[in-house]
Order: structure tokens, then sequence, then C-alpha cells
């Protein structure tokens, strides 16, 4: 992972954070509402996951909750790798597990993509732009399989370290286990979350960042009246403006995710 030096720079972005007000840069009492913020979304997804498994309520429970769930967990998760590093996070963090894939990346791994994204956003060095460039459908369809593809991209480039393999060990223990206990019940909670993961990334990569062939961060496109509103209550304020605002977050990465649209720099 880059020290703290380079850190700095690829949070930035192309903007310093010296020409943005210090009232809208994130600081430690954000990064620790979002360690608290992923641990109960987390530990409530389990609960959903564990109460459906054990037959208190039906799989129907799934489609309904989990991606309420999800997208506010999404947010809070990125909106604290922008602030804190693995070493910085507890070991809870660090797992970062949702029973998303049985062989997965961490908290770490995926700060470290993230901030590359930042960095290299749409060129050949973006980690992400295996589900940026192309067609729609072609980024639709790697969008969902992009769990896999970081880990086997890691892996292939970065090597696997201790604590990378002592940490997906961890992970593909505890989803064969759950999976095991209701394998139907199981199987309805992945393929709800597989589609959020694949259409949040979808969104976040292709649209934000391919416009009619053409590469770069872009606005949201136009939305029928109402849409944002509706999703706004759905899903919470901050996870919506960091779509809609998603240009002016690559401008400054450093701007936390609710106060994006009162940035009005280059």
């Amino acid at each position: 992972m880059a020290g703290a030096s380079s850190t700095a720079a690829i949070e930035t972005g192309p903007v310093p954070i010296r020409a943005v007000p210090r009232a809208l840069l994130r600081d430690d009492t954000d990064a620790r509402r979002d360690l608290r913020r992923t641990v109960v979304l987390t530990l409530l997804t389990y609960a959903v996951l564990a109460s459906a498994e054990a037959g208190v309520v039906g799989a129907w429970i799934f489609p309904v909750v989990v991606p309420l769930l999800y997208v506010r967990l999404s947010l809070a998760l990125h909106e604290l790798m922008h602030a804190r590093n693995a070493a910085r996070v507890s070991w809870f963090h660090r797992l970062a597990m949702i029973f998303d894939t049985p062989l997965g990346l961490g908290y770490r791994e995926h700060r470290a993509i993230h901030l590359r994204h930042h960095r290299y956003a749409t060129t050949a060095r973006d980690p992400e732009l295996f589900q940026i460039r192309g067609s729609g459908a072609r980024a639709f369809a790697n969008a969902f399989i992009s769990p896999e593809r970081a880990a086997w991209t890691w892996a292939r480039r970065q090597g696997v370290s201790r604590a990378l393999a002592r940490e997906a060990a961890v992970r593909a223990i505890a989803f064969v286990a759950v999976a095991a206990w209701n394998p139907v019940v199981f199987l309805c909670y992945w393929v709800t979350l597989r589609a959020c993961i694949g259409v949040s990334s979808f969104v976040f990569h292709h649209v934000m960042h391919s416009r009619a062939g053409e590469l770069g961060s872009f606005a949201l496109p136009a939305l029928p009246r109402g849409w944002l509103a509706i999703a706004r209550v759905l899903f919470g304020s901050e996870p919506v403006t960091i779509v809609s605002e998603h240009r002016a977050h690559h401008r400054c990465a450093a701007i936390r995710a609710r106060d994006l649209a009162a940035y009005t720099g280059p």
C-alpha cells in the first residue's frame, strides 16, 4: 500500500485540499461516525440473514431490506476508506465480510483499489477500468463479477500476503458455514446481495465514467422528476449525493459525501 504522503495525494484528487474550505473536509469525527455506522449496518445485515435462515422470517425479506442496508453500508465504508487506512480500523472492518463471495478481498485491499481508481481514473492504470470501458452490456456483466475479478487481479499483480491469506481463509470458512446452515435461504440472500453489488458498481463506474464512448468523470444523467427524491427517502441523502455529485467527488475526494453539493470550486 502507498505510504502516507502518496496516500494523501491520492485522496486529494486534482484539487488540492488547501483550495477547499476546511468545513467541507472529512475529519476524525466523521471517521468515528462511519466506524460505528459500518458495524451497525453489517450486524443488521447479519441479523436479517440469520433470522431468515432460522425460519423466523421468510426469504421475501431479502429484496425488501438488503438493498436498503447495502447502499447505506457501501457509502459508510466508502467514506471510511477515504479517512482511515487498515491499521486504523478494527479487525471487524478489515474482514469487510458480508458473505458476498467465498474468496474475496478485505478492507485493506479494497481501499488500495479504490484510491488507485481515484488517482488513475479511466486510464490504463485504473483497476476499475474493466467495468468502465466498452458497451453498457459488457460493463454491466463485469460489474456483477467485480468481487471475484478484483480478487483474481489483486492476487496476480500484488501477490497474496500472509494477512490477506489469513483473512481470506476466515471469510471463506464463514461463507461456507453460513451457506451450509440453510442453502436455499442463503441462495436467496446471495442473489439479492449480488444484484445490489452489480447494479451499484455499474452505476458508480460505467454510468459515472463513460458517456457515449468517452471516458472521464461525468455528471449524473438526467432522471425523471422525483426519482432522486424517492432515492433519498429509500437510501438516505448521502448515497444519492455522492452519485449526483460524483464529478465533484473525483475533483476532491477529501470532501465528505454530504457536503459535495456545497463545493463550488473547479
